[in-house]
C-alpha cells in the first residue's frame, strides 16, 4: 500500500489536535507530498508551507505507515524539548489511542511503563519512535533509524552546541539504514537565513502545485495578487468579499468555488527542474517522458489550496497586516508561506567589481600613508593594506592570504616579513606600513598577544570588537589582559556602519573607496566586502537594527573595519604627511618633523 491508501484506510483525526474529528481523507494537493514521505525511493523530502494546510496531520499520517506498514525505528525532532513533550501528548499519544492498527502494537497504551516514557515508545513489533527535542546534541546521538523527521525546521539552532546544522547531525543516524528518509517540514522565516529554504535548494528543484484554470484550462500554480495586480489573488480596494483568481491567459477571474474542484486535475510541477508528478509515485518531465524518481523532493504550499479557510479570509489577513511591519512579517510566512526579506541596506558586490583601477604605481599619488589590517582565522592569515590620503580617500594596495597553522611560528614569522617590506609610491619614494591592527577575538589570541608584545614600537597592535550603538571605532587601549600588551576595542557596529557609508560613496574624493585590476581583488574578494547588511528587526515592538551576515565568508568586510581602526589609532596629519611623501626622494630631511599623533599616547 502507498501512504496514501494506508492513511484513507486507517488513519483517524483526534480530537485534540485536528478542527475536525473523523477519519482521514488525503485532500488532492497532499496526495503528492504524503507519497514522497513514504516512497522508499525517496530519501529527502522538503516541506514549505504555510499554516492550514494540514501538515501536521500529514507527518503523522507518514509516521504511522512508516511504523506499521513499512516497520521502522523513527526519531521525530521538534524545536526543543518542551515542543517535543507536547507533541507527544497532544499528537503521538492521541494518534495511538485512535488509529487501531497502531494500538495494537501498543499493549502498553494508557499504562505506566518501561516501553511507554514521554521521549521514547516501544512498540510490539519491536520498533521505536523516539520524540526529542532539536537543541541538545545528546538528542542526535547513539539512535539507529530509519527515518528522521524535522518538524518545523526554521525554529530549530544554526548550529547545535557547536557540532553542526541539525540536518546534518540527525541524517547521520541514517547511514546504516537500507531505507533511510529524512524528512523536513516548516513554516519558513528570514530570508537568507531559513533552514528549510536552504534544504529546498539544496534539493535542486522546488515542486508547487500547478491547477487548471476553470475558463481555459491552462495551468497554473495560484499565486498572491492585489488590487493592481495583472493575475493573481485580485480584488477591489479593501473589499476581502471581492477576491477572485485572475487568470493571466484567458483574463477572466474565477471564484474560489469555481478554482477549488480544479485540484482534483492539479500536477506537482517544478519547469526549471523539469520534473512532474501527480501522485509522488510516478514521476516525469514536462513533456510526458516517464523518469526514474528523485532521490531528493521540495514541495511548496500556502493557503490559497486550503479548504479549512476560503480566500476572502486570507484578504483580510492581508489588509489586517498592512502597514504593520511585524504582522506583515507573520501574514508572508505563515499565510503566504514565503520567507521575510529584511529590509537591509546592502551594496552589490559587482558594483564594486566594476570600479577596479589601474594604478600608476603600487601607492598613487593621494595615497600619503599606509595601514595593514589581519584577520585570523583557523588555517590561515589575511591581510590588506590599504593607502589613506585627504578625507580619508582610501586606496587599497595588496590583500595576502598566508595559509598555515596560527597556533605555529613559522606563520607569524612569515607575516613579520611582510609587515617589513616597503610599497613603491607614484612620487618614487618607498612607503612602510605605519599602523597594523591583527584581530585576537578568535581562536588563537595568545599568539596574537605574543606577536604584538614585542612590536608595538612598530605600531602593531592587537584590536578586538566590541558590539552596541554609540561605541567609538576606536577606544583607549587597556593593558588588563593577559599578555599585558595594549589592547584596542574597536566599535564595530559604528565602524561598520562608517565602512558601508564610504562603500556607497560614488565619486573619488572624501570618503571614496579605491581597489586595483591587479592583484588578489577579485570577484569573490568583493562579495566578501559586501557580505554584511544592516536590517531592522523588531524585539518586543521595538525596532532593533543589527547587522546580519548575508554569506558564510565576510573577511574582507572585516579587514576594511580593521583598517579603519587602524587609521583611527595613527590619526594621521594629511598635510605634514603630503609634504614628506612628495618630497624628491634624494632630498635631504627637513630638520622638524611633525610626529603623527595616536590616540591613546
Amino acid at each position: 500500500m502507498t501512504a496514501v491508501e494506508w492513511a484513507d484506510e486507517h488513519f483517524y483525526l483526534s480530537a485534540e489536535s485536528s478542527y475536525v474529528e473523523g477519519r482521514w481523507e488525503t485532500l488532492p494537493f497532499q496526495v503528492a507530498i504524503l507519497n514522497a514521505m513514504g516512497n522508499d525511493e525517496i530519501r529527502e523530502v522538503n516541506l514549505i508551507k504555510s499554516a492550514r494546510v494540514g501538515y501536521s496531520q500529514m507527518l503523522k499520517a507518514a509516521l504511522a505507515y512508516l511504523l506499521q506498514h513499512k516497520q521502522r525505528n523513527q526519531l521525530l525532532l521538534q524545536p526543543t524539548d518542551a515542543a517535543a513533550a507536547g507533541f507527544m501528548k497532544a499528537h503521538i499519544e492521541t494518534m495511538i489511542r485512535d488509529v487501531p492498527t497502531i494500538k495494537a502494537l501498543a499493549p502498553w497504551h494508557g499504562k505506566k511503563h518501561r516501553d511507554n516514557t514521554m521521549d521514547t515508545k516501544r512498540f510490539s513489533n519491536r520498533r521505536q519512535l523516539w520524540c526529542l527535542g532539536g537543541t541538545a546534541a545528546k538528542n542526535y546521538r547513539e539512535k539507529s533509524v530509519d527515518t528522521v523527521i524535522y518538524d518545523e525546521l526554521a525554529a530549530f539552532p544554526h548550529d547545535v552546541e557547536k557540532e553542526g546544522s541539525p540536518t546534518f547531525l540527525g541524517d547521520k543516524r541514517l547511514e546504516g539504514s537500507v531505507f533511510g528518509k529524512s524528512i523536513r517540514g516548516s513554516t519558513p522565516k528570514i530570508k537568507g537565513e531559513c533552514q528549510i529554504e536552504r534544504a529546498a535548494i539544496e534539493s535542486g528543484n522546488l515542486l508547487r502545485f500547478w491547477l487548471p484554470c476553470p475558463h481555459c484550462d491552462e495551468y497554473q500554480p495560484l499565486k498572491w495578487g492585489g488590487p493592481e495586480a495583472d493575475h493573481g489573488l485580485k480584488w477591489q480596494a479593501d473589499d476581502s468579499a471581492s477576491v477572485g483568481y485572475l487568470c493571466p491567459h484567458c483574463g477572466a477571474i474565477g471564484t474560489y468555488a469555481e478554482w477549488m474542484p480544479q485540484q482534483k486535475r492539479g500536477e506537482w510541477r517544478d519547469p526549471d527542474a523539469d520534473l512532474v508528478t501527480s501522485d509522488g509515485i510516478d514521476w516525469h518531465r514536462l513533456d510526458g517522458r516517464r523518469i526514474a524518481v528523485p532521490e531528493s523532493v521540495s514541495f511548496h504550499v500556502w493557503t490559497a489550496y486550503s479548504p479549512f479557510t476560503d480566500w476572502s479570509r486570507v484578504v483580510q489577513g492581508w489588509l489586517k497586516a498592512k502597514g504593520d511591519i511585524g504582522k506583515l512579517k507573520t501574514f508572508v510566512n505563515t499565510t503566504l508561506g514565503e520567507t521575510w526579506e529584511e529590509a537591509g541596506e546592502r551594496i552589490e558586490h559587482h558594483e564594486l567589481y566594476r570600479r577596479r583601477e589601474h594604478y600608476p604605481a603600487q601607492v598613487p599619488a593621494g595615497a600619503l600613508v599606509l595601514t595593514c589590517a589581519v584577520d585570523t582565522q583557523d588555517d590561515r592569515l589575511e591581510c590588506e593594506v590599504v593607502g589613506w590620503g585627504f578625507g580619508d580617500e582610501r586606496w587599497s594596495v595588496d590583500f595576502q592570504i598566508f595559509h598555515g597553522d596560527p597556533s605555529r611560528q613559522e606563520l607569524w614569522d612569515r607575516l613579520d616579513q611582510y609587515l617589513q617590506q616597503t610599497w613603491q609610491h607614484e612620487s618614487g619614494n618607498q612607503l612602510r606600513i605605519a599602523c597594523t591592527c591583527i584581530d585576537s577575538g578568535g581562536h588563537f589570541t595568545q599568539q596574537v598577544y605574543a606577536f604584538v608584545k614585542p612590536r608595538e614600537g612598530r605600531r602593531i597592535f592587537a584590536i578586538k570588537g566590541k558590539g552596541g550603538v554609540g561605541r567609538p571605532i576606536v577606544s583607549r587601549p587597556s593593558t588588563a589582559n593577559k599578555g599585558k600588551i595594549k589592547l584596542f576595542s574597536v566599535g564595530v557596529d559604528t565602524a561598520k556602519e562608517l565602512t558601508m557609508a564610504r562603500l556607497q560613496v560614488l565619486e573619488p574624493g572624501p570618503g571614496y573607496c579605491h581597489w586595483p585590476v591587479v592583484g588578489n581583488f577579485d570577484e569573490e574578494f568583493f562579495k566578501q566586502l559586501t557580505a554584511e547588511e544592516r536590517r531592522t528587526r523588531y524585539h518586543k515592538g521595538h525596532a532593533v537594527r543589527e547587522w546580519v551576515k548575508t554569506r558564510s565568508r565576510n573577511e574582507a568586510f572585516d579587514l576594511a573595519v580593521y583598517n579603519l581602526a587602524a587609521r583611527e589609532i595613527l590619526n594621521p596629519n594629511y598635510e605634514a604627511l603630503a609634504d614628506k611623501v612628495n618630497a624628491e626622494p634624494d632630498a635631504a630631511p627637513p630638520k622638524r618633523r611633525r610626529r603623527m599623533k595616536m590616540k591613546g599616547f
